[in-house]
């Protein structure tokens, strides 16, 4: 008998079979949710494992400020001054007290003409400790490029480094700005000093020639300047100067240009070598040369405020006032102390008639460079304009140096004294003025006009009549016919309005004039008829309309 519990293969082994699988089944769906949720934990243990993996990679790989720096330098060493910027600028954004990163900061932005941002960088390195022998000198340069020479002296001036190199650079710059503010004998000084700290020292001898040639020791200055040439044929500074020393002592124009196109062709963004071309250009009114080269010099300094006064200047030559306005403001924010920046300022605000501001302007460029002629001249003038002569006289007596008054200056001296009620010594300058250009009409006018004040009629008379015979303009002219009519010699003014009327056949000038002598003469008819021939020739001319108005309105016709 067989054993009904061991039997597979009995009737009930079917049933049995079918009850393990069932079984299976029912402890893979009590088990599949769970092993589902441990594949997902198991899973989301990985992600965060390798997020963590990656931060931690990512924090042991991320530079610290140190290494950016060392990068930066690096940069720099391949001449890429953007790459080194931007790393330098990550190091101090976490690191700010970082000195060197400031220190080699405020050199790129000094080499890219800021020098007012460079001079911030630099005053932060020396707070954070950088050596002052390697800082200070930078700061020297950047304090000079912003205008700021009597700043640089008053805070510096006795500064001495122990390290010749840093020792020379920084006396070089102390003989700069010595020049800047006319203390010839203290440049001397500082630049014996610069050569004594260092023989050798290419910037200084290049100022050694520099003042050679200010003393007019031209050759003296030509053969220092060829020594460092023939030395160092790669010195743009020198071929520039060696420019300057042809074309201002030698006047061998096409020399100089030629030296100052070598030192750019050595060094494209030599930055000086292209203000003299500029300058050159402009003093020969080749306005189309000079503003195709400044097209040239924005390719690679279109944001150096040198770039900004050069466009500003060649446009207030363009006589195009509104623009150079425009671009002397955006250059003032840059470097609002610096002398010749506000000598163009304010030569802009005079020529829009902005007086009170362009006063502003010149007098600042004055007090920190007192040899600016033109801003002086200007400043007095200005002083003339708005009816201050006190100012005037003031300000040309200040500019008076050791061997007197400017022989520039004679001209403007003599409308000075002249407003001043002297007389005498307007006459005296005036005098001196047309010595020396015999043949300017503005100056013989003026002497005329004095001449009359002092009471020699006949001779300023005279001399109105010849100068006005003989100058195509209407100066002379018109101080002519004023003088007749102060006299009440009509008839005398009217003859010499004939002739201004010769010099300008088609322009109401004239005409204007002839009104007013007919009204001086109560001949009301005759000036009507002037007038309206005045308004025939220029039918927008105000000057006419105004006066036959006043004349309508005279007559009761309203």
């Amino acid at each position: 008998m067989k054993d009904p519990h061991r039997c597979p293969d009995g009737p009930l082994a079917p049933l049995r079979a079918e009850s393990a699988s069932n079984k299976m089944n029912r402890q893979t769906r009590i088990l599949a949710p769970r092993i589902q949720s441990n594949m997902k934990q198991i899973s989301t243990n990985i992600v965060l494992a390798a997020i963590v993996l990656l931060i931690v990679s990512t924090a042991c790989t991320d530079p610290s400020p140190e290494q950016q720096l060392r990068s930066a330098a690096d940069y720099l060493q391949k001449n890429d001054s953007k790459s080194a910027t931007i790393q330098l600028k990550n190091a101090l954004q976490r690191n700010p007290n970082l000195a060197e990163a400031r220190f080699l900061l405020g050199m790129i932005l000094l080499q890219e003409g800021n020098g007012s941002a460079a001079e911030i960088e630099f005053r932060k390195a020396l707070s954070a400790k950088h050596p002052n022998n390697l800082v200070v000198p930078e700061l020297a340069r950047a304090m000079l490029a912003t205008g700021q020479a009597r700043k640089l002296v008053d805070e510096f001036g006795s500064t001495r480094f122990e390290k010749p190199s840093a020792d020379a650079s920084f006396q070089t710059s102390l003989v700069t700005a010595y020049g800047v503010l006319g203390k010839p004998e203290q440049a001397k000084v500082a630049l014996a000093s610069a050569l004594t700290a260092d023989p050798s020292y290419t910037p200084a001898l290049i100022e050694r020639a520099r003042q050679k040639a200010t003393e007019r020791e031209f050759d003296a200055a030509m053969l220092i300047v060829d020594d460092v040439i023939l030395r160092n044929p790669g010195n743009a500074d020198a071929l520039k100067l060696k420019g300057d020393i042809l074309l201002y002592a030698k006047n061998k124009v096409s020399e100089a240009l030629l030296s100052y196109k070598k030192s750019i062709d050595l060094n494209p963004k030599f930055l000086p070598g292209h203000i003299a071309i500029l300058t050159v250009l402009m003093q020969q009114e080749n306005l189309e040369e000079a503003t195709k080269h400044i097209e040239k010099l924005k390719l690679f300094a279109a944001n150096n405020p040198q770039t900004t006064y050069l466009e500003a200047q060649l446009a207030y030559q363009k006589k195009d006032y509104k623009l150079a306005k425009d671009l002397t403001q955006q250059s003032l924010r840059l470097a609002p102390n610096s002398p010749r920046l506000l000598q163009l300022a304010g030569e802009v605000e005079f020529q829009m008639n902005s007086l009170a501001q362009a006063e502003n302007y010149l007098s600042r460029a004055t007090q920190a460079a007192p040899e600016l002629a033109r801003a002086r001249r200007l400043l007095i003038m200005t002083y003339l304009r708005t009816g201050k002569p006190d100012k005037a006289l003031a300000t040309l007596n200040s500019g008076v140096g050791k061997d007197g008054l400017d022989p520039g200056m004679f001209s403007i001296a003599g409308e000075v004294y002249l407003q001043n009620g002297d007389a005498k010594k307007a006459e005296e300058y005036l005098s001196k003025a047309l010595k020396l250009d015999p043949n300017n009409a503005a100056k013989r006018t003026a002497l005329a006009v004095t001449h009359l004040a002092t009471g020699q009629t006949e001779m300023g008379f005279d001399e109105l009549r010849n100068t006005a015979g003989s100058d195509s303009g209407t100066t002379a002219d018109l101080a002519l016919i004023s003088a007749h009519l102060g006299r009440k010699e009509f008839d005398k003014a009217l003859a010499a309005i004939d002739k201004l009327e010769e010099k300008q056949p088609g322009k109401p000038l004239a005409a204007n004039l002839r009104g007013r002598v007919k009204l001086a003469q109560q001949d009301r008819a005759a000036a009507r008829k002037s007038f309206e021939k005045a308004l025939t020739i220029d039918s927008t001319n105000f000057a006419a309309a105004a006066s036959l108005a006043a004349l309508d309105m005279a007559d009761k016709k309203p």
